[in-house]
């Protein structure tokens, strides 16, 4: 898999920063011995994201993950162990059917103005909290994310739902475990401390999973 897309001039922006397609949207190939020969070769469009990776190295090593981890074992998309009443890890619990994209630039919320957005398959909604704007995207209808659907009068109540889901994951989000740092400073999975040290982007980005025998 890669680390996330690029701006080339989609949507007249250069960089990584942005919650459109081109950025969180990267391709992953799996490769499992343990895979079944019917999946090998095939695809599987389910969310996975960059918190994922982690757990399924661990899951595959068989070592159990850090309470404070936030993603999932990808391997229960293909391995269909069933438990003693003859279920599977997607029949106790369904894979996600959406996600929470944050991004967050500390110190200048203008220059590269922060972000979150709520991500289905049918719509993506984003908040430019900065500028206090938002946008409403069909992704069936619009892939490439050029019309913002917000303002359309038959949208009000999408608009209403996706803010309210938005919120209700952001706050999830920040209300989740807490990891001791090396200076011995508790913060949140997503910091908003201004102090933190960690470069890296604070976002979950999508993925297109391939299942491939290579």
């Amino acid at each position: 898999t890669t680390d996330n897309g690029m701006f080339h001039g989609s949507h007249g922006l250069a960089g990584k920063w942005y919650p459109y397609q081109e950025s969180i949207r990267v391709p992953l190939i799996v490769y499992d011995p343990r895979m079944p020969k019917e999946r090998i070769g095939t695809i599987d469009d389910s969310y996975t994201l960059n918190v994922d990776l982690a757990e399924t190295i661990l899951g595959a090593g068989g070592i159990k993950p850090h309470e404070s981890m936030q993603g999932r074992d990808m391997s229960d998309l293909y391995l269909e162990k069933k438990d003693e009443e003859g279920k599977t890890a997607l029949d106790r619990q369904p894979w996600r059917n959406e996600f929470f994209y944050e991004f967050t630039f500390f110190d200048d919320e203008v220059y590269i103005p922060s972000s979150n957005a709520l991500v289905q398959k049918k719509w993506k909604f984003i908040d430019w909290y900065a500028f206090n704007e938002t946008q409403l995207f069909d992704m069936e209808e619009d892939p490439l994310e050029l019309n913002d659907v917000k303002h359309k009068p038959e949208n009000a109540e999408i608009v209403k739902k996706m803010k309210e889901g938005l919120a209700k994951a952001k706050a999830e989000a920040e209300a989740g475990p807490k990891v001791k740092c090396e200076r011995d400073v508790d913060y949140a999975i997503n910091p908003k401390d201004e102090e933190s040290e960690d470069d890296d982007d604070n976002d979950s980005k999508g993925n297109a999973t391939q299942i491939s025998e290579k």
